[in-house]
């Protein structure tokens, strides 16, 4: 058919781009090392969060991304001070950057909204939610989703998230 030499299928959708990084106390990664507790980690998710950025063509010098970085140390530090373990994945999307910080092990101790409204010491998750666009906490089998103009967490089933806790959140630039 003579249109057939000009016809080209139109392009795929780009996909976001994913990187995880697990941690423990003893490993960084694929390294086995000592991951110097909290503070060791932090600069260790910073040079991450870095190169993660720099591969992606992403301005360190803005402050947005300045922010989101950490936000994911402090949850990152969180999961390592309460779990001794955890992983955590950036999705940068064409116009906005996930954040997802998971840990293993027994779930939260009661309701994160309650840690949200009351104040549990160096969490930052009151920060980390408000910061967000869209936040979640999962636990025991229980979702607890940020509602626009709610201070608390809107709780829901989630059976299929039986063990550790895993906190998503979303930071959207458009």
């Amino acid at each position: 058919m003579e249109n057939e030499k000009n016809f080209y299928p139109a392009p795929e959708e780009e996909k976001p781009k994913t990187f995880r990084i697990a941690f423990s106390g003893e490993r960084f990664g694929e390294v086995e090392e000592k991951t110097g507790g909290s503070v060791g980690l932090a600069g260790k998710l910073g040079d991450w969060w870095e190169r993660k950025c720099r591969e992606n063509n992403i301005d360190l010098q803005e402050e947005r991304f300045k922010d989101v970085a950490y936000y994911m140390i402090e949850a990152g530090k969180n999961a390592l001070e309460y779990r001794d373990n955890g992983e955590i994945e950036i999705i940068f999307g064409e116009n906005d950057i996930t954040v997802v910080v998971s840990n293993s092990g027994p779930g939260w101790d009661g309701n994160p909204s309650d840690d949200i409204l009351y104040g549990s010491p160096g969490h930052g998750l009151a920060e980390i939610k408000e910061f967000s666009d869209e936040f979640m906490i999962e636990t025991n089998q229980r979702r607890y989703v940020k509602v626009s103009g709610q201070d608390e967490l809107k709780e829901e089933e989630a059976p299929e998230f039986k063990d550790g806790a895993r906190i998503t959140f979303i930071k959207k630039f458009k």
